[in-house]
This record gives C-alpha cells, sequence and structure tokens, in this order.
C-alpha cells in the first residue's frame, strides 16, 4: 500500500481514537516520542510524556464522546517515507442533559512510515467556525505560513536530497547491474546504472538505437516466452521476481542473467520493474558439469551389481545404494544392523559371527575388514556375497564412519564348492576320498577333547574282484554305487563316511559314549549288505569291518588308521563276514603277520581317480590354488604364487596372461613366471597389436573350447611365428579369457627347450586351472574399473567451487554431499536431514528454493541465510534423477560478502 493511502488511513483512525474513542494508549501508540503537538488553548508540546499529561486532563475534564458528523482528508506525499495531511471535521458534542453544538475543525499533520507503519510526528488543530463554543475543546489558531511546518517541510527535503545521492552511490557500486522497467510488452527500459552497461557492453545511445529500449529485445529469442510466462507466474503470488534467462552481449557472446526484481504499482501512471542483474554465466557451466557429473555418476551406479553403503559407526545406521532393493529384493534394515540377530537379521544364522566380528574389528580400530557371508533374498534363498569396509576417521583418530562395498560371488562361490567337491569327493561314489576323509578325521582329533569317544571303522567288500570279474566293471561300478549310498544313510550326517580303495570304505564315528554303538553301528552295515543280494542276481553279498576308538586304541589319525586295519585283516582271516573290534589280541596277532610280511587288508587302487578331468586334478593342487584366490587380498600376488606351483608341477618353461585393452585392439603381457634358465618377456611384450602385429587372424587359432595347442610352433603362420621365435617358444598351449563370450585374453605356457608333446590330461588340467585364473582377474579388472570411476566422479564433484548436496524429496534426508560442503558443515552427513545438518532445525526451512519445485517447475532459485553457519548464499533447486528415483539437486553459492556490503550501505 503507498504512504498517502496509509495516511488517510491513519488519519481517520487517529479521528475516532481522540474524538470518539477518547482513549490516551490508544492516540499515545500512534505518536512518534518526540511528536510535536499544537492547538485548542494548548502551547505546543514536544514530547509523548507532555501529551500524555495533556489528553488525561482533558479527557478527564470532559469524559464525553464526539459525534464526527462530517470528515475530509488531503494528502502530500513528501517522499516514500514522509506524507503531509489537511483534514476538516465538523463535530458534535454528545453532553448528556445539555444542547449538542456542532462545530466545525481544520488540522495539518506530518506522518513518518516507522517500522513499516504510519506515526504522527506533528499535529496542528484549528477552528474553522467560532461561532459555537465546545466543551473539552481549547482553541488555538494555525497560521498557513507556520514555522513548524515549514520547519518540517526543509529538513524533510534535506534528509531526501541525502538519501538519494546515498541510493546513487550504492547503485553505481553494487556488483551487477542495476535498471528500471516498464512492465509493458516490450520492457520499455527507464533506467540503468553503469554496471548494466558494462555487463551487457553497449551504451546508453546503442540501446536506445538498437533496442528501442526494449529490454526484450535484449533477452535470447529462446528464452523470451518462456521468461514471461514465468514472471507473471510468480506475479500471481507477490510482487516479486526471480529467474534466470540468457541474454546477449554486444560482442555476439551469450551470458546468463539471475534477474531478481519488484514490481512498482503506479495509481498515476504504468507499474514498472526494479531490478537487479547478476551474471551468472560461471555458476550455469559449473552446474552443467555438475550435471553431467551427477549422470555419469549414475551411468556407473547402474552398470555395476555392487551394493555401496555407509555405516554411521556411532549411531549404528546404514545406508545402502539403491542396487540392495535391486539385487536383493526387498528393503534393507538400516537401523541397529550389528546387533540384529536370528530371523530378523538378512545375514544367515551360521554366518552371522563373522559378520558382526568385522564390524567390531572397525570399531576396535582396523582400516580394513572383508569376510564372506550368505545373505537373504526376497524369496527366502541365500546368495553369497564378500564385505568389504573402510573405515573412517574424525580428527582424534577414532573410527566414527566406515564405507564398504557388498559384491555378489555366489555363482564364484558355487563353482569353487562344486569345484572343491569335486576335488575332495570320490569320482564314482561322491562320498569322501582318502585324502580329504584323512585331512577332516585329523583336524578334528587335533582339538577333540581327551574325555571324548571316537570310532573309526574300515569297511571292505568281500570278494569284490570276483564280481568285478564275473559281471564286468560297469556292474562293479554301479555295485559300488549302490553300496556307497546304502553305508551313507547308516551314519548321522556330521560322521564323516569315505571311499579310501577299490572296495573299502571308511566311517568315523564322533563323540559316541561306549565302544557298543560303534558295534551295533558295525551289524547294521552287515544288515545292510545281505539287503543287497537281490541287487546282486542273488550272489551272497558280505563285508568285512574293523574298529578301532579314540582315545583308547590310539591318539593320531595314522595310528588309529592302523588298529582299525589290524582289526579288519583280522575279520577276514576269521572268515569274513563281521566285524572286530581291536584289542590287545589283535594287536598280537598283527605282530606276528608283520614278522610273516603281510602288512594291511586296505590298498587298491580306484580306478574311477582317472576317468576325466577333475578326477585328474591332485586335490592338493586344486585346494592350493582354490585357497591362495579366495584367501590372498593382494591378487597380483596369489597369481604369481599359482603360476610358479603350476609351471614346476608340470615342468613348463613359462607361464603368462595377456590381458585385452578396452577395446580389444591390443594386449599386454600382464603376468608372467619363468622357469630357471628361461629368460622373461613381459617387458618385450606391453603392447601387442592384433591388427598389426598379428595381422587380424590370432583368434582363429584357438578352438570352440578356447584352447589353441601347438606342438611346434615352426608350423605357424608368419605373424605368430615371427613374435614367438625370438622369446625362443618351441612348443605352447593358450587357453582363452572369455567374460560372457567376448574374447578378452589368454593363459599360456610355453616350453623353450624342445617339442613337447602335451597329453590330453596335461590340456585339460591347464586349461582347468586358466578357467580358473580367468574367472578371479575378470572380476578384479571390473572391480578396478568400477572404482577408478567413482573415485574420478567424486574427485569432479568434490572440486567444485560450490556447496552440493542432493537430498531426498518428501523427507529431506540428504543423499550426497561434496567436499566443499562437508568443510563448511563437519558434522553433516548422508542419512541427515538437510535443515537438521546445515540448520540444526527439527521441520523443513521455510525459505528454501526446493518450495518452488514441482510438476511443471523443474527449478528453482533462492538467497537463503543460514544464522547457524552465518552464511548467504544463493541457492539453485533442481529436480534430477538419483539412483533411478527423483531427488532434488541444490548448488548453493557463497554471496555472503555482497550481501553484508548491500547491508552496509542500507545502514
Amino acid at each position: 500500500m503507498s504512504i498517502d493511502r496509509m495516511t488517510r488511513a491513519f488519519v481517520k483512525e487517529l479521528q475516532r481514537a481522540y474524538f470518539e474513542m477518547r482513549d490516551t494508549e490508544k492516540i499515545l501508540s500512534m505518536t512518534t516520542e518526540d511528536v510535536l503537538w499544537s492547538g485548542l488553548y494548548h502551547s505546543n508540546i514536544h514530547d509523548n510524556r507532555q501529551l500524555r499529561a495533556v489528553l488525561e486532563s482533558d479527557f478527564s475534564r470532559f469524559p464525553y464522546p464526539f459525534t464526527i458528523l462530517d470528515a475530509s482528508v488531503e494528502t502530500r506525499v513528501l517522499s516514500d517515507t514522509h506524507c503531509l495531511a489537511d483534514c476538516q471535521m465538523r463535530l458534535r458534542a454528545d453532553t448528556p442533559g445539555l444542547p449538542a453544538p456542532e462545530v466545525q475543525l481544520s488540522g495539518s499533520l506530518a506522518c513518518s512510515l516507522v517500522d513499516g507503519a504510519v506515526r504522527l510526528q506533528q499535529l496542528h488543530i484549528a477552528r474553522i467556525d467560532s461561532s459555537a463554543h465546545l466543551p473539552g475543546l481549547s482553541q488555538n489558531v494555525l497560521t498557513a505560513s507556520d514555522p513548524h511546518i515549514q520547519q518540517f517541510i526543509e529538513k524533510t527535503t534535506r534528509e531526501l536530497q541525502d538519501r538519494n545521492q546515498d541510493l546513487q552511490q550504492l547503485t553505481e557500486n553494487i556488483p551487477g547491474g542495476i535498471f528500471r522497467c516498464l512492465y509493458d510488452e516490450k520492457l520499455t527500459i527507464l533506467q540503468v546504472n553503469d554496471g548494466f552497461l558494462s555487463m551487457f557492453g553497449y551504451t546508453r545511445a546503442e540501446i536506445h538505437e538498437r533496442f528501442d529500449d526494449s529490454f526484450m529485445a535484449i533477452i535470447d529469442p529462446r528464452d523470451r516466452s518462456s521468461t514471461l510466462l514465468e514472471v507473471k507466474r510468480q506475479l500471481r503470488h507477490k510482487n516479486t521476481k526471480q529467474i534466470e534467462y540468457r541474454a546477449t552481449r554486444s560482442d555476439g557472446s551469450t551470458i546468463w542473467i539471475l534477474d531478481k526484481g519488484q514490481l512498482i504499482k503506479s495509481e498515476s501512471g504504468p507499474d514498472s520493474f526494479y531490478c537487479i542483474l547478476i551474471d551468472d554465466t560461471v555458476g550455469k557451466e559449473a552446474q552443467e558439469n555438475l550435471r553431467l557429473s551427477l549422470e555419469r555418476h549414475e551411468i556407473i551406479m547402474d552398470q555395476t551389481t555392487d551394493i555401496i553403503f555407509e555405516w554411521d559407526i556411532k549411531k549404528d545406521s546404514f545406508i545402502f545404494s539403491h542396487n540392495w532393493q535391486k539385487k536383493f529384493g526387498y528393503e534393507p534394515i538400516t537401523e541397529n544392523i550389528s546387533t540384529v540377530t536370528g530371523a530378523n537379521s538378512h545375514i544367515l544364522a551360521s554366518d552371522l559371527p563373522a559378520f558382526t566380528g568385522i564390524l567390531e574389528d572397525i570399531r576396535q580400530g582396523s582400516p580394513y575388514v572383508e569376510t564372506e557371508v550368505r545373505i537373504k533374498k526376497a524369496d527366502a534363498l541365500y546368495i553369497w556375497c564378500r564385505i568389504r569396509i573402510t573405515a573412517q576417521y574424525d580428527e582424534n583418530c577414532e573410527p566414527f564412519k566406515a564405507v564398504g562395498v557388498i559384491v555378489d560371488i555366489d555363482n564364484e562361490k558355487r563353482q569353487s564348492q562344486e569345484l572343491m567337491q569335486k576335488a575332495e569327493r570320490d569320482a564314482l561314489t561322491k562320498l569322501y576320498n582318502k585324502g580329504t576323509t584323512e585331512n577332516i578325521i585329523e583336524n578334528y582329533l587335533s582339538r577333540c577333547p581327551k574325555n571324548s569317544l571316537c570310532a573309526l571303522l574300515i569297511i571292505d567288500i568281500d570278494d569284490f574282484k570276483t564280481i568285478n570279474d564275473t559281471r564286468g566293471h560297469l556292474f562293479g561300478d554301479a555295485f559300488l554305487m549302490e553300496i556307497a549310498g546304502k553305508i551313507q544313510t547308516l551314519f548321522r550326517s556330521d560322521d564323516v563316511v569315505g571311499r579310501i580303495g577299490g572296495d573299502e570304505f571308511i566311517a568315523f564315528i564322533r563323540d559316541i559314549p561306549c565302544v557298543s554303538v560303534a558295534a551295533n553301528k558295525a551289524r547294521q552295515v552287515l544288515e545292510s549288505f545281505h539287503g543287497l543280494d537281490e541287487f546282486n542276481a542273488g550272489g551272497q553279498t558280505s563285508c568285512s569291518i574293523g574298529i578301532a576308538c579314540y582315545p583308547d586304541h590310539a591318539q593320531s589319525f595314522h595310528e588309529l588308521y592302523q588298529c582299525a586295519d589290524y582289526a579288519l585283516y583280522q575279520a577276514k582271516r576269521q572268515g569274513k563276514n563281521q566285524f572286530v573290534v581291536f584289542d590287545d589280541a589283535v594287536r598280537d596277532m598283527a605282530f606276528k603277520n608283520a614278522a610273516a610280511g603281510v602288512y594291511s587288508a586296505v590298498g587298491s587302487h580306484i580306478d574311477s581317480d582317472s576317468d576325466n578331468l577333475p578326477q585328474t586334478l591332485s586335490s592338493q593342487l586344486v585346494e592350493y590354488v582354490f585357497r591362495i584366490l579366495y584367501q590372498s587380498i593382494d591378487l597380483d600376488a596369489a597369481v604369481n604364487s599359482i603360476f610358479e606351483i603350476v609351471g614346476r608341477q608340470f615342468d613348463v618353461s613359462r607361464v603368462y596372461i595377456f590381458e585385452n585393452s578396452e577395446d580389444d585392439t591390443y594386449c599386454t603381457n600382464t603376468f608372467e613366471w619363468c622357469n630357471e634358465g628361461i629368460p622373461p618377456e613381459i617387458d618385450n611384450l606391453g603392447h601387442l597389436s592384433y591388427e598389426e602385429d598379428l595381422k587380424g587372424h590370432y583368434l582363429d587359432n584357438f578352438d570352440a573350447n578356447g584352447i589353441f595347442y601347438c606342438q611346434d610352433t615352426q608350423t605357424l603362420p608368419g605373424p605368430e611365428y615371427a613374435i614367438l621365435a625370438p622369446q625362443g617358444v618351441k612348443s605352447l598351449l593358450q587357453c582363452a579369457i572369455n567374460d560372457n563370450g567376448r574374447f578378452r585374453g589368454y593363459v599360456g605356457f610355453d616350453e623353450c627347450r624342445s617339442n613337447r608333446l602335451w597329453t590330453q590330461e596335461q590340456v585339460s588340467t591347464l586349461s582347468f586351472i586358466a578357467e580358473i585364473l580367468s574367472t578371479f582377474l575378470l572380476k578384479k579388472r571390473a572391480q578396478d574399473r568400477a572404482e577408478q570411476s567413482l573415485d574420478a566422479l567424486r574427485e569432479v564433484l568434490d572440486s567444485q567451487n560450490a556447496w552440493i548436496y542432493v537430498i531426498e524429496p518428501d523427507t529431506y534426508r540428504l543423499l550426497y554431499i561434496n567436499r566443499k560442503t562437508k568443510r563448511i558443515a563437519p558434522s553433516s552427513g548422508v542419512g541427515m536431514t538437510c535443515h537438521q545438518a546445515f540448520f540444526n532445525r527439527p521441520a523443513p526451512c521455510e525459505s528454501c528454493p526446493v518450495h518452488g519445485l514441482d510438476s511443471e517447475h523443474t527449478s528453482s532459485s533462492l538467497e537463503v541465510y543460514n544464522p547457524l553457519l552465518k552464511v548467504w548464499s544463493a541457492a539453485d533447486a533442481a529436480v534430477i534423477s538419483w539412483k533411478n528415483q527423483p531427488a532434488w539437486l541444490l548448488s548453493c553459492h557463497d554471496i555472503t560478502r555482497y550481501k553484508e556490503n548491500q547491508n552496509k550501505k542500507d545502514a
């Protein structure tokens, strides 16, 4: 509302307070402290205190109200904050029991705008009609040339001149441009400052001549329509605007403008805008770079199946990337996760100690930990995952947060377990093989309490050679499988059952109360063999069993095995189809047999051990390869260790790996082991082009199984031989590294001493080992690339000279904070609400640019003051997609110095 309208309303309110209400306090609240009041039998009153005394005296002497019969007010505006008013009134005194004469008064008022409200500074009252006398009113004539009015006008004029001069200096020194324009179709320019001219590179004359004083013509044509619509939208809610648009400078370049203005309405002419313009080109470029960086980050996150998480150690709360729900099909537990147990946990109960253990290690100061656990999916199935966690430390070197990654290793783990099982199990019967059985029993006995009773049974099929000779080996194999199944079902799941010879089996029973339990179990085995007579086409089927007990008979596996073997020999010697428990008599008989040259009843060869690849692999070698790869942190060291073992085991000259470039145009020798006397070639093969060096046909050497085998390299085409000859390679075996059908390199074995004839068993074994190495190597390279991309993206965001953070709509929860933001608000963190982290407020801020975002407006800007950090910022909000979910991006630029200078000049 304009000052003249406010003054008119003020005068009417003052008339009611004085004449109708007779309210002293009301009148005093409408005056300044140094009010000047004169007229009607009173000398000049110079302050509020004197006025109170006069009013209380007048109202006490005549407390009755007056009726305002008629009143008029005329105003004259001196400035935006000062106004003069002349009024005339016709009054009637409402005195009980007395006539009610009428009188006319005139008044002159000087009013000022104080804290947004009109206050009386000077008042002069005079009688127009002196024929009637009104009780309670005193007369004093006011001359037209009253010195107080003249003094007030002169003082106000001087103040206005000084203020105009200050305002002129301020506008010329404010960074950016200031201008005033009409709110018409072409935004006709009325006034501009030097900053405006400098920003666009035009003179006042050029603006008039080239653009006909039209600011709309300076705005980039691409933004004119949208800018005008946005201004109209903002003016529907308030009389201010804040918009962004592009404009063209005199040199033809395009700049981004941040336009903040206010619409001033006029009763006597067209409305006009008062605007401040800021060149925001640098900020816009930074915002675009940030958008592209965030988009790259999203692409990287979408391309990886790994799950990133952050752990607030003090709050024991977790924040997981959106890949969790994609991987497991449900929302994760995020609070008190380290104390969740049983059915409430996502982790398999048996794996929980490993998980809580690494969390405790981080709490105790370990910088890095990792473990493997099984995590439940939405379908209640568990998958194997590797969890890696790295600690973050506060200024006191205490761990306060940790970041980690959850990697799906289910396929690798199950393949590993499957391969390990094949290495540990007998190929025919699927029972444990001899080596594995021995290791399991030895490990158990090493930690078994001395008061625990265990039994070892050796079971030998009677006359199995006759069955093989008369019925054939195929029937013999089927017969062994049937017997193995029978034996397996007779023992508990935690007992150990294995095959140790062609027709011999072993069973280890843990924690039995007495030896008779083992004897009863042996009887069950004998009876189960009788049930196989029908399977044996009516032939009699039986077995002999030797039993030895721990710790009564022996305390190590080999001694226990020997005792059971002695007992088995005695059972055979006594007529078969029976069991014998080791005792002193058996021991004595064993000494006699040893003297006669008989040492053992066990020792037959297992024919099925050499049927195919998994059976030819020694359990020791396979176990070594998997243990090294799964337990090592340094893959390079693990590969080199495996190369040496394999190279020496198979007596090859050189073992190596070539890995392809990202575009598969060339390969590089990344790993190499050389036998004694063989020179290394890794430094000479750093960049081998498939097209130029190998003439584009090298992949044709690999067969359908990914094997390239050559007994004599001299028979190879020229390009291949030209590469191999200088290395002294005479024979080679190479196995392709394939990633989902894409050739990514190869593992090779060279022979430099002679033309070697590789056996099928050697080819199968080496290709199998190469396949294992390839699986781990590809996964490691993929993880390295993902980590490098993430590090690069974080560096881009952290290098921005702005406070950048991303929040979740509705909850205002922080999803990302860059380094500059973390530096100014070190206590902030992902997962906190932005109003809590930056303003220490329990609820969202009323003044926030996100309030300007909706389905039609995807960006908004606002100047925000943070009293906690004592910082002014130009905050830009935008709607983005964050991890496939809508989010708000806020980019804040520090304008504290600008605001402080502005406030100083305003003061």
